[in-house]
């Protein structure tokens, strides 16, 4: 399987928080959450995108510089494997190729998720994607030069002085070896890229770009749109009118698309299984969790902790039905607050001084003081504006800013959100520092443990600073809908996108009415009578971004049971665990996924780590139910 850094491995990413909920918020003056005009956002609050370049020209060197530098990483071609000297030096000509890639992939795309009309954006994204493409094709052959090594020989170059520092990476190649593909079809697939990127191009055009998003009411009578990147926060409105009405409308739109959507997802699906077939794979998902190397017993114990469980998913929502008063359980009612006046709500800056007294007092200063850099050097995008894009993530590249990207909307959940994404950008920033470029890297399987470890702690830190019932129960909720957004619907997900693959495998038709149909028998399977159904409802595979990354949904899930299970070290008094936290932080990807967990605390090849998180999900509903007096 190809592990190329031009997969692209500089891409140290996380997309999360879609839903974002808006307030009226207290104070001397009210919090502005939303700008038509971006230049009207105060500039403390918006990205200095000059960190990675002062302007366009400086891009266009950089730029330039790639040219110069492929023949020095080409002229290895047939002789990768002539001696380990040999063989360092090929990848380091690769690598550093790969860190002027970072930078500019990353600064012309932001460009445009800043405003999605943005020219130059457009324009630099747009060649850098292609000069990717250009350069993973002109070195396809230096992983199929590795992975054909005979076994004597690599038994001899890995005790070789020159490959100590690239050990990791070259294992990872070896222990593939039986689906690594000659130079030849490599560089098919290499080229591939660019025009197999187009469905992920086409969706994003089409949700930020193409379709306009109707407007409706909400509950103050003031037009809202629901556009990707509004549509959660009206969904958490307290007024149920308005969530119905926004649910209606935005469903509707993404309906009148269907066949759009169909065709562009069907495609993202059919490359996977091409390619799962061309590096000799059974099946989409097993490729997928070969790329982690991670046991398929992991898998199999998450769905089965959640199906195991599903009378306490099917509970909650009941629980929720009977606090919120209604006689049945809508689908737009599974966001909102159970408080009625949607509960306390919190300034940036309040929210920001919360945040940074919890990572003192919990992670301690090496945390807390990353973290106060990135705010005083403005890696943070706070308040969302016309055309920029929705919910939330960190990205960043080695040695170099991790960038936030935040909507920010006042509730609680923003303010997780805001503990959940910086944990992702301390982690790159602690890993960068402390491994080689090839190393510090990490694979979204583990990129979100510390980030949910941190988000999960900052809940109970939080609940263990009031005694005022109205916070205590919105707090309580907030974990339950934690466990429930970022571990069941996980899965749910991940189901679905298994099943789909599947149909595709078995030469199945994918039509906007058979990946509905298993959309919908999924949420019967999980939601059971607790929800009334909606013919509406069966589109919503149709509006989750993440199925165009290859199954990283489960991923999630993984992470979240492993985040837990690093907080509970923290809940137990162990005084070791904040260092392991930390030390866990900075090896990157210097190892697998499971054995930097290990290092952490936690064993995910038990399967009572992934079981714990659905057992505390019935102690949250336990407590909650206490609170209201149920």
């Amino acid at each position: 399987m190809n592990t190329s850094v031009f997969s692209p491995r500089f891409l140290s990413s996380a997309i999360l928080a879609i839903a974002l909920p808006l307030a009226s918020l207290a104070g001397s003056a009210e919090e502005v959450l939303y700008f038509e005009d971006r230049a009207d956002i105060p500039r403390q609050y918006t990205w200095d995108l000059g960190l990675y370049f002062s302007d366009a020209e400086s891009w266009d060197k950089s730029f330039a510089k790639l040219d110069a530098m492929l023949p020095a990483a080409e002229k290895y071609r047939g002789k990768v494997g002539e001696s380990p000297k040999t063989l360092a030096a090929a990848l380091e000509a690769m690598f550093a190729l790969d860190k002027v890639i970072g930078p500019l992939y990353i600064n012309g795309h932001q460009k445009m998720h800043l405003n999605r009309e943005d020219k130059l954006g457009a324009d630099q994204s747009g060649r850098i994607i292609a000069m990717t493409t250009k350069i993973s094709a002109a070195l396809s052959f230096i992983e199929p030069e590795i992975a054909a090594l005979p076994d004597k020989k690599v038994a001899k170059f890995r005790k070789a002085k020159e490959l100590q520092p690239y050990l990791h990476y070259l294992d990872n190649i070896w222990r593939l070896k039986a689906h690594s593909r000659s130079a030849e079809v490599e560089k098919v697939v290499a080229g591939s890229s660019l025009p197999g990127a187009g469905h992920v191009n086409a969706y994003e055009g089409l949700n930020a770009g193409d379709i306009q998003w109707p407007t409706v009411k909400d509950e103050n009578g003031e037009d809202a749109v629901v556009s990707p990147g509004q549509f959660g926060r009206l969904r958490g409105s307290t007024d149920r009118p308005t969530r119905k009405r926004a649910w209606e409308a935005h469903m509707e739109t993404v309906g009148q698309y269907r066949n759009t959507y169909a065709a562009t997802m069907g495609s993202k699906i059919q490359r996977d299984v091409w390619l799962a077939r061309v590096y000799g794979y059974p099946s989409a998902v097993e490729a997928a969790l070969s790329s982690t190397n991670v046991p398929p017993e992991v898998m199999e114990t998450l769905i089965g902790s959640v199906h195991d469980n599903i009378d306490k998913v099917q509970g909650y929502n009941d629980m929720r039905r009977r606090v919120l008063g209604l006689e049945e359980y809508q689908p737009w009612d599974g966001q909102v607050s159970l408080l009625p006046d949607g509960g306390k709500t919190y300034t940036f800056e309040e929210a920001w001084a919360l945040a940074m007294d919890f990572w003192r007092e919990t992670f301690g200063d090496e945390f807390a003081d990353i973290a106060q850099e990135a705010l005083d050097n403005r890696w943070v995008d706070v308040y969302s504006n016309e055309g920029k894009r929705g919910g939330a993530y960190s990205w960043g590249t080695y040695r170099a800013p991790y960038y936030l990207l935040l909507n920010w909307g006042g509730k609680f959940d923003d303010v997780s959100t805001l503990v959940h994404e910086m944990g992702h950008s301390v982690h790159g920033v602690l890993a960068g520092r402390n491994q080689s470029y090839h190393d510090a890297g990490t694979d979204i399987f583990l990129a979100e443990v510390g980030s949910v470890a941190s988000q999960s702690l900052f809940g109970e830190w939080m609940l263990n600073r009031t005694k005022d019932p109205e916070q205590r129960k919105q707090l309580i909720d907030h974990a339950l809908q934690s466990i429930r957004g970022t571990f069941v619907t996980q899965i749910f997900f991940h189901e679905w996108e298994a099943r789909v693959h599947a149909m595709a495998e078995a030469g199945d038709a994918l039509t906007a009415d058979s990946m509905g149909e298993v959309y919908a028998d999924l949420n019967k399977l999980y939601a059971g009578d607790t929800v009334e159904p909606h013919e509406l409802s069966a589109g919503g595979w149709a509006r989750i971004p993440h199925f165009f990354r290859n199954f990283y949904v489960w991923k999630y899930a993984t992470s979240f049971a492993a985040g837990e299970a690093l907080a509970a070290r923290f809940r137990s008094g162990d005084k070791s665990a904040a260092q392991d936290y930390i030390n866990m932080l900075k090896m990157g990807g210097s190892q697998y996924p499971l054995d930097v967990l290990k290092a952490g605390g936690v064993d995910m090849t038990d399967p009572a780590v992934i079981r714990a998180v659905m057992d505390r999900f019935g102690m949250l509903q336990g407590q909650l139910e206490t609170e209201f007096a149920l």
